[in-house]
């Protein structure tokens, strides 16, 4: 993943595109991070503890009274809405010994987003264990992780026969004494040639998953003794992994095949974990909470349904704001209102917004104008608004309809695809929705809707 920490407050004009750039989440350390949990309506960071058997108040995980049950936690939320950053947070005050040793798996940091499959990540996971663990020095006896490599090369040696058939390149995995580094070998191997051509990809995944259930069983053994090291060497109570970016793939047919149809390997890993679930999935809800926890993650609300503003989420974006770009860039706190009331309630969007005020500055103006941002929101919402179709104007009109008269609007395949594009943005606990601002600005929203 991108390093942010060479990027600086802006005190220099020439200095704000950099400090805006929305593309890499920020950490709980870094001198931007900005804590939104209190202002994002009805969500409240302290259940997802709660949901972990977590204490809300001292993050002590009671292991004790959970000897026997793992938390499998979907944090859903629209993209753009924080839950990467969220999750950084979280993971620092869990990570330590009176509670988890956290294992982070972005997987667009190391998987291909193109062709991906829940196989991919569960070997990704192995890895990112391994590497984890190595770092903090603990010592998992030879013999436990013998078991797992042997599995694995054995695995490898059926896919070498299946690749040999067709006179492909096979896996060369030379036999080594079980240890971290020769795991690592193995492991890093799989997970390259699942990311080269796709029918090696493919010969890999079928042989794995024929074996899923031995699988399972291997990587549940050495998570649970790897359990009774960390708390044996006082470094935590239990394994929490956290798999970040699902959202970032290339298709729905993905995401849906990842999530849904890997269900029953899913709920077969033995470990806690919180994955993070984009927001067209939703509606696949029910079925999930049959063996999991659904969260809403929701954006900062902004407004209310009936359109009064929340002056306390208004505050938290102006320190958003000024932790990035220095007061004295800003023409005058009224161009920071508008920018922030435009972002609808959604740090990214946001960000975006000022990127584009940023693109208008004159070049003699010493700060960013009421002009320049107004000239940006018009480029970014007709941009926006370009691909919006008549149906989906019908749709934007029956919402704004339903918000004036204090009702929920009834789901529906085309209002999902809105929310999945960002044309409207999603609230509380995913009962208040509002279109964005900037689709709002656009001359076309304007002249059907109103």
């Amino acid at each position: 993943m991108e390093d942010y920490s060479g990027y600086k407050k802006a005190h220099k004009l020439e200095e704000v595109d950099a400090a805006v750039r929305f593309t890499v989440p920020i950490g709980p350390d870094h001198e931007f991070f900005t804590n939104f949990s209190d202002v994002r309506g009805d969500f409240e960071d302290r259940m997802i503890y709660k949901y972990l058997n977590v204490n809300p108040k001292t993050f002590v995980y009671n292991y004790e009274s959970n000897k026997g049950n793992k938390t499998l936690l979907f944090l859903a939320g629209m993209r753009g809405s924080g839950k990467t950053s969220e999750l950084a947070k979280i993971t620092k005050k869990l990570h330590h010994s009176e509670a988890f040793f956290c294992v982070t798996c972005n997987i667009d940091d190391g998987l291909d987003l193109n062709d991906m499959e829940y196989m991919d990540i569960v070997i990704f996971q192995l890895e990112r264990l391994f590497e984890e663990l190595e770092k903090a020095n603990v010592n998992i006896d030879a013999s436990i992780i013998g078991s797992l490599q042997k599995w694995f090369s054995e695995r490898v040696d059926e896919v070498n026969r299946a690749i040999k058939k067709e006179a492909g390149f096979e896996l060369e995995i030379a036999a080594e004494t079980p240890s971290f580094f020769s795991f690592l070998k193995i492991a890093s191997k799989v997970k390259s040639n699942l990311l080269g051509s796709k029918e090696n990809a493919q010969k890999i995944r079928t042989v794995f998953k024929n074996n899923f259930t031995d699988f399972a069983s291997q990587f549940n053994l050495f998570v649970g003794e790897v359990n009774l090291v960390l708390r044996a060497n006082n470094l935590a109570k239990e394994l929490l992994f956290i798999v970040d970016g699902i959202e970032k793939t290339a298709s729905l047919e993905i995401r849906r095949k990842i999530i849904i149809e890997e269900s029953n390997r899913i709920r077969n890993i033995n470990v806690n974990t919180i994955f993070t679930l984009p927001v067209e999935l939703m509606p696949q809800r029910q079925k999930l909470i049959s063996f999991s926890t659904v969260v809403s993650f929701p954006f900062v609300k902004i407004r209310e349904k009936n359109g009064d503003i929340v002056e306390k989420a208004v505050c938290r974006f102006e320190e958003f704001t000024y932790k990035r770009i220095d007061p004295s860039l800003f023409d005058s706190p009224d161009t920071v209102r508008k920018a922030i009331l435009m972002g609808g309630g959604s740090p990214r969007e946001y960000l975006r917004i000022l990127e584009y005020a940023a693109m208008f500055i004159e070049d003699d103006d010493q700060a960013i104008t009421q002009i320049a941002l107004d000239k940006g929101i018009k480029k970014l919402a007709a941009e926006t608004a370009q691909y919006i179709s008549a149906s989906d104007l019908e749709k934007l009109k029956a919402l704004k309809q339903s918000n004036a008269e204090g009702k929920e609007i009834p789901y529906d395949e085309e209002l999902l695809d809105l929310l999945e594009k960002l044309i409207v943005l999603e609230y509380n606990d995913g009962t208040y929705k509002r279109v964005t601002p900037i689709v709002e600005a656009s001359e076309l929203y304007k002249q059907y809707v109103g």
